[in-house]
């Protein structure tokens, strides 16, 4: 049957849905040292976005080239970004635990959220551009304030997951798996088609200035 072969559009989007689980494994793999989390995400968005570019990346090696290259910036915020997720996780335990003021709850949760925002596009830039951090943070707060419903909403799907898993404690690892390659493939699309139109504005020659390749000189497989 003509849908059964590698081909056809259902045996593609079911390979690429696997490649988008096994950037998402590794990613969880990658971070549990907790200092590697930031070279962790910025590996799974450089490949999500080679998968959502239909590159048909090596997942593993492209994933792993990307997650050395990057260690050594993402190294610093990195530490900074585990030591504030350590700090808001004390504050929501505290507001959870308490019969905290509304006003509280909202500062958090406006907090919680631009953190998560800028961590996502800083990562992202990262992933893309041969940046300095400072440049990367600064790139990452314009791309929020262009598009911050957008971001948001990315910042929604990338909590709701373990929001959700709280009741459904059985299946807390499929949904966040099943939910998590959703927003890859979304973000993935998203940064990509800014990042292009970036570069058509800027007229900066991809060649250039980003990581597009890996420092292997890659071949599609």
């Amino acid at each position: 049957m003509k849908w059964l072969s590698f081909d056809s559009p259902i045996m593609q989007g079911i390979a690429k849905a696997a490649d988008y689980a096994l950037v998402n494994i590794l990613w969880v793999i990658c971070s549990l040292p907790l200092v590697t989390a930031g070279a962790a995400l910025s590996a799974r968005y450089y490949v999500g976005m080679k998968i959502a570019r239909e590159q048909e990346p090596s997942v593993i090696k492209s994933y792993f080239s990307s997650f050395t290259r990057n260690l050594k910036q993402t190294l610093p915020p990195g530490v900074l970004f585990v030591l504030c997720c350590g700090l808001l996780i004390f504050d929501w335990r505290y507001v959870l635990a308490t019969d905290s003021s509304p006003a509280f709850r909202w500062a958090l949760i406006v907090i919680t959220a631009l953190f998560l925002m800028v961590q996502m596009c800083f990562y992202a830039v990262v992933a893309r551009y041969i940046i300095s951090t400072r440049e990367a943070v600064r790139a990452a707060l314009g791309m929020i304030g262009a598009h911050f419903a957008r971001i948001l909403l990315a910042v929604a799907l990338f909590v709701l997951p373990f929001i959700i898993s709280i009741w459904y404690l059985k299946w807390a690892w499929l949904i966040c798996l099943f939910a998590h390659c959703v927003m890859l493939h979304y973000n993935s699309l998203f940064f990509i088609k800014e990042f292009d139109r970036l570069e058509e504005k800027m007229n900066i020659d991809p060649a250039d200035n980003n990581k597009e390749e890996d420092s292997e000189n890659e071949t599609i497989d």
